[in-house]
């Protein structure tokens, strides 16, 4: 009995080329508990799921190669090396890339089962292949799949459950036999056959010399492969040669470069500034929340907490103002609050304006502009009843500013950028964006791959800096860091910025936030290249086939993206709104706005009003932006206010990833020295444009 407990499960590992759809064969598989940590020593990611008590399933980085030439390499050669068996993902429409990690896999001596996915993608640019003839000369059971829609996956799983279903496949002659000469140096004959590559890491743990024959093997290799392919694949069409002359297009430099900056005219400013951030929030917070959402919940709160209501009729040359107190709730004076109702009712022109506590007075005379007026001395009580109703449903209140903001203005936002993010990602065309900014991101330590974070940081900061693990250097992950926090906004606040801008920056003002956002970044990255000890690495990435993105796709990419980003902002949110009405009824926030005063007014020449926005964009970035809608602004002003927010200080979240990534130290001085950063440009930018 105690030997069967503590036998040790089978270990089956997913290897492949990045882009194969890897993750949809864990996640098909992995029905059971999934765990995922760290490798040890590196910030590598490793899932794994126990599929049954005697089978356990991991998922590696994706590599080109077995080797230990970055981190991804290392976790990835490790968990290779002591695996049982393994399910090698190739991707049908590349396998003249994907088999050099197929048989490299095979000459380790590895029991293998071959996927072979995106039969779909093959079928339709016209690629016949012989399945069976690739199986034949590989020596392992090849098995067509489609995972995206689940063909083949039932195959996959029974081979996988069925040990004997795989195969260690076809070596050269020659290689086996000098890989059976290693074997009295090394544990198996897959560190054989690295040790043979060259491979210092495994020399050094058996303390022997390698033999550095990598070129001749890999020479080898590429032919095998070549030859294979050759006998397996019949025909490429006009339509893949078309696609083939598209996708070169779009890395050439000059043109690549103007199509790029179209869709990025396109995305930004026409389709989240215009079409989302104007005409669909004009109808999401203007039309349903400002109109029906907040006054019911103001009205609701009114019954139960002291409230003044303020009428104002704008149907007069000067405005009319007449007040309604209730200082024990509408509930108290029923027949007061009816008259109240039917005045309205027969006046439907009269706005109205909740007051729960003197402190709403306090902070509509620190912004006269949105009530139209300084009101009268009021009745309300000071006490924390009214207090309470503040917090609620006042002017920052968690019921109605916070809830608006969320689903009236942020969620129509988020969904927008999600989705047309995940329309360039399954188009194929954010790879070759890294192909063509790689000679600008050189310039500035790091290489084209840097582009992915940078683009993810578009759309959560926090998530973005996490995804800087896939960076081979230290040093690259720091620069790109530095970046993340000084110049790349969040999709909310991007979102909201390109609606102000859209709306009351115009063109012009929108290039000039863009000129100085994209300037930022490039100095932030020349003067980091040019004092941090090293230098780039060189780019290598994989180009997937340009394709016609899948509504399917596209659905569930932004829908995984929107839930967790909602998870993660709903609660910040409404932290950040009870933060700023605590602030309000205790009258701190006046005396911050009064404290800033000197660096909105003076030196940002915008109104004072606009710091209440900085205290929140410290909490979330997105948050902060969101308090610019409330104030009137010239075009200049939104220009100024707009660039200075998007370079303010990385928020709360950020901050702690940062500091978990790389140290406390890296996360204190880019909190600092962004917002040093963003007023100085700010003033500078405001003399220029006489905000």
């Amino acid at each position: 009995m105690r030997d069967t407990l503590h036998t040790k499960p089978k270990t089956i590992v997913l290897a492949g080329n990045p882009n194969v759809g890897k993750s949809v064969f864990f996640h098909y598989l992995s029905t059971v508990y999934v765990d995922v940590s760290n490798y040890p020593g590196t910030t590598v990611e490793i899932t794994s799921a126990n599929l049954n008590e005697n089978l356990v399933i991991k998922d590696t980085p994706g590599i080109y190669g077995v080797s230990s030439f970055n981190d991804e390499e290392k976790v990835a050669r490790d968990v290779i090396l002591y695996a049982d068996d393994i399910l090698n993902i190739v991707s049908a429409i590349s396998l003249e890339r994907d088999l050099f990690l197929t048989k490299q896999l095979i000459d380790m001596g590895k029991p293998i089962i071959v996927a072979l996915n995106q039969m779909d993608e093959a079928k339709s640019i016209g690629l016949e292949i012989n399945i069976e003839k690739l199986s034949s000369l590989l020596g392992v059971p090849v098995i067509p799949t489609i995972a995206i829609t689940g063909e083949g996956m039932e195959e996959i799983k029974k081979a996988i459950f069925e040990s004997h279903k795989a195969k260690t496949g076809n070596i050269d002659p020659v290689l086996k036999n000098t890989l059976t000469e290693l074997l009295s140096c090394v544990s198996n004959q897959a560190e054989a056959l690295l040790l043979l590559e060259g491979d210092l890491v495994i020399a050094e743990r058996h303390k022997i010399e390698p033999r550095n024959q990598r070129s001749e093997i890999y020479s080898q290799r590429r032919k095998e492969v070549n030859e294979i392919i050759e006998a397996t694949i019949t025909s490429k069409t006009s339509k893949e040669r078309f696609l083939t002359k598209v996708s070169n297009f779009l890395i050439e430099p000059f043109w690549g470069t103007i199509i790029a900056l179209f869709i990025g005219f396109i995305f930004l400013y026409q389709f989240l500034g215009v079409i989302v951030g104007n005409d669909l929030i004009n109808i999401t917070e203007k039309k349903i929340m400002n109109v029906y959402y907040e006054p019911s919940i103001r009205e609701a709160t009114g019954l139960y907490f002291p409230t003044e209501i303020v009428l104002i009729n704008n149907s007069k040359k000067k405005d009319k103002k007449t007040t309604y107190s209730f200082p024990k709730g509408f509930l108290a004076e029923k027949q007061k609050y009816k008259e109240l109702k039917q005045l309205l009712k027969q006046n439907p022109n009269i706005q109205k304006k909740y007051y729960f506590s003197p402190s709403d007075y306090i902070e509509t005379s620190t912004s006269s502009v949105r009530a139209g007026f300084k009101p009268t001395p009021t009745t309300l009580p000071n006490n924390l009843v009214s207090a309470i109703g503040t917090i609620l449903s006042g002017e920052y209140g968690i019921l109605t500013l916070t809830v608006t903001y969320l689903f009236g203005l942020l969620l129509p936002l988020v969904i927008a950028f999600y989705a047309a993010l995940a329309v360039l990602e399954d188009s194929g065309y954010l790879p070759r964006l890294a192909v063509l900014v790689d000679g600008l991101l050189s310039r500035i330590g790091m290489n084209g791959r840097a582009i992915i974070p940078l683009i993810l940081g578009l759309g959560c900061v926090t998530m973005a800096t996490v995804t800087t693990r896939l960076l081979s250097t230290k040093r690259e992950k720091i620069i790109a860091i530095t970046i993340l926090g000084f110049a790349i906004p969040c999709s909310a606040q991007l979102g909201v910025i390109q609606s102000l801008l859209a709306k009351n920056g115009g063109i012009q003002g929108w290039l000039i936030w863009l000129s100085v956002i994209a300037l930022v970044l490039v100095i932030t990255g020349y003067v980091m290249n040019k004092f941090l000890p090293g230098k780039a690495t060189p780019l290598l990435i994989d180009l997937p086939p340009l394709r016609i993105p899948r509504l399917k796709n596209i659905y569930h990419k932004a829908k995984t993206k929107v839930f967790f980003f909602m998870s993660e902002a709903i609660g910040a949110f409404f932290l950040a709104a009870f933060i700023v009405a605590v602030l309000q009824v205790t009258g701190l926030l006046s005396q911050i706005i009064q404290f800033t005063e000197p660096m909105t007014q003076n030196l940002l020449h915008l109104p004072k009003e606009v710091s209440i926005s900085f205290i929140l964009g410290m909490v979330r970035r997105d948050f902060g932006a969101f308090g610019l809608t409330e104030i009137p602004l010239t075009s200049a002003q939104v220009t100024v206010s707009s660039v200075v927010l998007t370079l303010f200080v990385p928020c709360i979240a950020t901050v702690a990833v940062i500091a978990k990534e790389q140290s406390w130290k890296v996360a204190v001085g880019i909190w600092f020295s962004s917002m040093i950063l963003a007023i100085s440009i700010g003033g500078i930018l405001a003399r220029i444009l006489g905000a």
